[in-house]
């Protein structure tokens, strides 16, 4: 799952800026998925996981650090798709 994460303790939201990549697009680990921004900082938050993003986060909504804001789809080495749970 893709979390709002919390750059450092004293945050507690964070607003999405833009994501870089759309809903459905094939993206790879490290690839820069979207711009977060807090009262302190923004930043680029990278895709933990090569595969098939699936974004519910909306940009310029404000959300809690941790609350789930997407996904992405990976293969198995079967060849089924599978959730990212990191």
């Amino acid at each position: 799952m893709l979390r709002i994460p919390q750059p450092s303790v004293a945050v507690v939201e964070a607003t999405i800026i833009e994501w870089y990549c759309s809903d459905g697009s094939t993206v790879e680990a490290g690839q820069p998925l979207y711009r977060l921004e807090t009262e302190k900082v923004e930043m680029d938050v990278e895709a933990p996981v090569s595969g098939v993003l699936f974004a519910a986060g909306e940009p310029g909504e404000t959300y809690p650090v941790g609350e789930e804001i997407g996904y992405i789809e990976i293969q198995t080495q079967r060849g089924m798709p599978t959730n990212d749970s990191s």
